[in-house]
């Protein structure tokens, strides 16, 4: 009943009067989904609309022009009435791209052809979209998911037992381990460990040589989890499983001895001691965005992005020097230098840097204009579409280098989101951060206060580190614009990012204290 009405409703208000109402089809693994169109001559026709709810995409129109926006966490389609273009951004690039057919308008909707539909809409998603032309109808195929593989197994001898460090690309949502006694007969005990979801390489991990611990590994590949038996050439009578977040590591520590708890004891404080060496906020890496043959945003005035973002990192270099006398400032460029976005991670990383700040300006694409304010993000797959907006306008600087289609292969949303979850220790304090920095800004500065946000920016995913960018202000305001290309409005700027630092220094070195 429900399809004869969806086809009622199209031969009443299909507006082409050549067209016959059709429901194409969309097959997936959770079920069917049906789209309306229509059919007019040798080309079937289905609703934009209805095709990106099915993929659960999100839609937005811009109703001065009744144009149609799609888009996900991987990129967007821009379509117009009656035109064969459609605007592809995807990965930091927009391009535009014509079917040999328009996209046509009918009962308030748009339609395009299903044949360039699979084709551009498998562009954004997750998986592939295919149209089968004779039965008319989509299969959507989700891209398969890899798991986390395990990269290294170490073993270290104590005293008292011994430590086996398991590595891996990113850590399991689950793991236990489990001893057990070998009995009478002469049998090894074992130890067996779990890890899920994970992958392994099972004949590599098989042939691992024997050790003073262990005297060889077998190695089970399920499904979705890894499964490690180790034959144990001595007696343990206790075991502690625990993950070190900062290496990706997870560590299982053997007791030979029956004073457990003390042994315990004694190898989390000094676990404790490392970590506070770790996690002491002692280096601050400051990124003026931009630089050198990339300009950035080019403003209201003639204002460039590289220079207002080098002027603030520069005051804010000096200021932080004079409030935190004891911690090491590093910039990524203290003068017009072109920087890679892949090369400003690494040198936050080779300085030990403990947060990472990136500096930056806005800008919308017509101006002048009125938006105005200070927005501020950490490293999270983008939420909005103006998050997603202004990540692709900071991201296409990756196009002043060379080679980049292969340096930035792998930074898409998958990327992202595999390094926020190898990451997860530093997310909160980056969101912090985000606020602190937000807050103060537009306090000192007197600009509006725009939120924090969550995007993906290629330059904050190799930083190893609390990490934040901040948007200090839209260049195509002509009062921002002039605001921000002045002495005072730099100062300004500065003088407040370098307040929430100081804030949140404070706030952090407590709780890590009390915790």
């Amino acid at each position: 009943m429900r399809f004869r009405i969806v086809l009622a409703a199209i031969l009443l208000y299909c507006a082409p009067a050549a067209a016959q109402p059709k429901l194409v089809a969309l097959h997936s693994a959770t079920g069917t989904s049906y789209i309306g169109g229509f059919q007019e001559l040798n080309h079937v026709y289905v609703s934009i609309g209805e095709v990106a709810r099915a993929l659960s995409l999100n839609t937005f129109v811009l109703k001065a022009t009744d144009k149609l926006s799609v888009y996900s966490n991987y990129g967007s389609l821009l379509f117009t009435p009656s035109n064969g273009f459609v605007v592809v951004s995807l990965r930091g690039e927009t391009t535009a791209m014509q079917m040999p057919l328009p996209v046509l308008e009918a009962n308030g909707k748009l339609y395009m052809p299903a044949e360039y539909a699979a084709e551009y809409f498998s562009r954004i998603i997750q998986g592939t979209l295919s149209y089968d032309k004779e039965q008319s109808e989509f299969t959507f195929s989700p891209e398969q998911q890899s798991l986390p593989k395990i990269t290294s197994i170490r073993v270290e001898p104590k005293v008292n037992g011994a430590v086996i460090e398991i590595g891996m690309q990113s850590l399991p949502k689950a793991y236990e381990a489990s001893l057990t006694s070998s009995g009478l007969g002469g049998n090894p005990d074992m130890l067996y460990v779990t890890l899920m979801p994970a992958t392994a390489d099972v004949p590599g991990l098989d042939s691992l040589p024997s050790t003073g611990v262990y005297s060889n590994v077998i190695a089970i590949q399920n499904p979705k989890s890894v499964q490690l038996s180790f034959r144990l050439r001595q007696k343990f009578v206790s075991k502690h499983v625990f993950v070190d977040s900062t290496a990706n590591t997870v560590i299982i520590a053997l007791y030979s001895s029956q004073n457990v708890q003390k042994i315990l004891s004694e190898e989390i404080q000094q676990k404790l001691d490392n970590e506070k060496k770790n996690w002491k906020l002692n280096v601050i890496v400051l990124d003026p965005g931009h630089g050198g043959k990339d300009p950035g945003t080019t403003g209201m005035y003639g204002i460039e992005e590289k220079n207002v973002a080098l002027a603030i990192g520069l005051d804010l270099r000096r200021d932080l020097h004079e409030a935190l006398p004891n911690v090491k400032v590093v910039m990524t460029r203290d003068k017009d230098v072109f920087i890679p976005l892949y090369k400003r991670g690494e040198i936050a990383n080779e300085a030990g840097g403990k947060l990472f700040i990136s500096i930056h300006c806005n800008s919308m694409p017509t101006k002048p204009n009125p938006m105005h304010g200070v927005e501020t993000f950490f490293l999270r797959p983008g939420k909005t579409a103006e998050a997603i907006r202004i990540a692709a306008q900071e991201n296409a600087a990756i196009k002043y280098e060379n080679n980049y289609e292969k340096t930035y292969r792998s930074y898409d949303a998958d990327n992202i989101i595999l390094t926020t979850m190898a990451h997860s220790a530093y997310v909160k304090y980056s969101e912090n951060l985000a606020e602190l920095i937000e807050k103060n800004v537009s306090r000192v500065a007197h600009e509006r206060d725009n939120g924090v946000g969550q995007a993906g920016f290629y330059v904050l995913i190799g930083a190893s580190m609390p990490a934040v960018l901040v948007e200090t202000g839209y260049l195509s305001n002509p009062r921002e614009a002039r605001f921000l290309g002045s002495v005072r409005g730099q100062h300004l700027v500065a003088r407040g990012i370098c307040d929430a630092i100081v804030k949140y220094k404070a706030e952090y070195e407590k709780n890590f204290t009390q915790n």
